[in-house]
């Protein structure tokens, strides 16, 4: 059985391969690389194939597949400030890409399809009341709502194929790419620049460490046999300002943090909830964000040199 990985070079992605690989898994990436000066995450272990191709092409993706294979899509436009600015090209990449990746499926006779979602399809609210309820308010989260929308479809329509959605909080940790708030905070403050808050900082949200985040994808794409909805999350939440000071107090930095005007639509909190993965897997955090925080900047420190021209 081999697993085949969308979005395999990217932050999540380059951890997801180095946990199947350090356990003897046949693994295949498709990543087209596109907007990265540097690959986020170096590979433990670089016997891995990997196709260079964009997935929103189903018949150019038809020959990366193989019948029997297990699907780990990750691959998306996951930034919600750059959906703003793009946000046509965001659906193209969120929606048209999982649709032509679920064709390409069905027809080579995929196993297993195990696809990355994001709490942000609930909309602003602390409590998941149904998971067929979305309110998305953003043209980021809206693209992963029309795209869960799609995989619902394709559960209704294709039985054969265990397809399983996996709603995350905020991923964290070392190598992760400058358009989120810890690596361009830690990046920012190593090279004594100012934090820049979108309105006051009072939105909050909850962060996982990226090899938990690993683990639960990997239980899911080992072991999940039935098509279903499952979510993974911290119950702690914090401001963008608390994580701005998390940050600059480590740094010890002093007047660092201003603010700007808030973006258009910035909800104020995301809900947590994983008892459906506990409850089936005995999948849960193992640490918290003060815990990884230190090591991820210190990551950012070592390889400042890559980043440094990007924030």
């Amino acid at each position: 059985m081999r697993y085949v990985v969308t979005g395999g070079c990217g932050f999540i992605g380059s951890h997801v391969i180095n946990l199947l690989t350090s356990k003897g898994k046949k693994v295949a990436i498709i990543d087209k690389i596109t907007n990265r000066k540097t690959i986020d995450s170096q590979f433990a272990h670089h016997d891995v194939q990997h196709f260079y191709m964009d997935i929103s092409d189903p018949q150019l993706t038809e020959k990366a597949l193989l019948p029997g294979d297990v699907v780990i899509h990750l691959a998306a436009q996951s930034h919600v400030d750059v959906s703003f600015k793009n946000p046509v090209q965001t659906t193209i990449s969120n929606v048209v890409g999982i649709h032509s990746l679920l064709a390409a499926c069905v027809k080579k006779g995929v196993k297993k399809i195990l696809v990355m979602s994001t709490d942000e399809v609930y909309g602003s609210t602390d409590k998941i009341v149904d998971v067929n309820r979305l309110d998305p308010a953003n043209p980021y989260s809206a693209s992963k709502a029309a795209a869960d929308m799609i995989v619902s479809a394709y559960m209704k329509m294709h039985p054969e194929i265990t397809i399983t959605t996996l709603r995350s909080n905020n991923i964290a940790g070392p190598g992760q790419f400058i358009n989120n708030i810890i690596p361009r905070f830690s990046i920012l403050g190593l090279l004594n620049r100012p934090f820049t808050l979108h309105g006051d900082g009072s939105a909050q949200r909850r962060y996982l460490w990226v090899k938990d985040a690993a683990m639960a994808i990997y239980l899911l794409a080992e072991n999940a046999t039935k098509s279903q909805v499952y979510h993974i999350g911290h119950n702690d939440a914090f401001s963008n300002l608390e994580i701005a000071t998390k940050i600059g107090n480590y740094l010890g930095l002093k007047n660092y943090i201003s603010f700007e005007k808030d973006r258009l639509i910035n909800d104020t909190i995301y809900p947590a909830d994983s008892t459906d993965i506990f409850r089936d897997f005995g999948w849960k955090p193992t640490r918290d964000i003060d815990d990884f925080l230190p090591e991820t900047i210190e990551w950012y420190k070592e390889h400042l040199d890559s980043f440094r021209e990007l924030v």
